[in-house]
């Protein structure tokens, strides 16, 4: 069993507290709690490098796996990653069918889930099984789908067309979704940290030295160690807050925020 290396799941800390306070600042603007638009706005522009920095990590992980898997058949290591990706993508598809129904019902401005996060991070694991054996020189396939990825930023689909949407295409005229992470350029994105895992730990081998985590470093790995469930638990809690912070603050009379 191969071992787990405490700057990875830190890095994943770092990228998951990042995901937090932006949900929180995100959820302040739909309680309008925020200060200002303009504020929010120029948070946004940072979201995309936090998610780099976590699905990149995703990829470095998915070469880890195989360390840990040492001695077991190659089929298992992938049929390991198959599941893995399956159980997440459907998971995502029952966070964007009840997101969708509380954005119905709570918030109502029709801008709906349709391909999130979670979505995105499966079908990007299983995706990524025929690349595996490249290696090192996944940043080829990579730098291709990333660059195709930022290039339909600029392409639109006939109106209704929805079959291109999970790559990033969207109809003409339509909304854009909540939580939206198409595969393009996203899967190439993970591909990159495929590439980077395998020359900096070769078959799940760390190749270099690292110091001991200390206390805050620590702090930051067992926070990575969970992403799936906080990613799940965050938002309704974040939610629940920020809820209950609106009514106390209307009951004793100074009012913060509104639905």
């Amino acid at each position: 069993m191969g071992e787990r290396y405490w700057e990875i799941d830190a890095i994943r800390g770092i990228a998951l507290i990042g995901m937090i306070v932006f949900h929180l600042i995100s959820l302040m603007v739909i309680f309008h709690m925020s200060l200002t638009l303009d504020w929010y706005y120029e948070v946004c522009q940072y979201i995309h490098l936090g998610t780099s920095i976590f699905v990149i990590i995703s990829g470095v992980a998915l070469v880890l796996r195989y360390g840990r898997m040492t001695g077991m058949p190659k089929r298992e290591y992938y049929v390991a990653i198959l599941k893995r990706g399956l159980e997440i993508f459907f998971i995502g598809v029952a966070i964007a069918l009840v997101g969708s129904l509380a954005i119905h019902f709570v918030i109502g401005d029709g801008n709906y889930m349709l391909f999130n996060f979670l979505q995105m991070m499966g079908l990007s694991m299983i995706l990524c099984i025929p690349f595996l054996w490249l290696g090192k020189w996944n940043f080829i396939p990579a730098a291709v789908l990333i660059w195709i990825g930022l290039s339909f930023k600029t392409v639109y689909a006939s109106a209704g067309f929805l079959w291109f949407l999970p790559f990033g295409i969207l109809p003409e005229g339509m909304f854009y979704p909540r939580d939206y992470f198409p595969l393009l350029p996203w899967v190439g994105v993970m591909l990159l940290g495929v590439a980077i895992g395998s020359v900096l730990y070769p078959l799940g081998v760390r190749r270099f030295r690292m110091p001991d985590a200390g206390m805050f470093g620590k702090f930051l790995a067992f926070v990575g160690k969970y992403p799936l469930e906080i990613y799940l638990l965050h938002i309704p809690i974040l939610f629940g807050i920020l809820y209950l912070i609106m009514i106390v603050s209307y009951v004793i009379g100074i009012p913060w925020g509104y639905l």
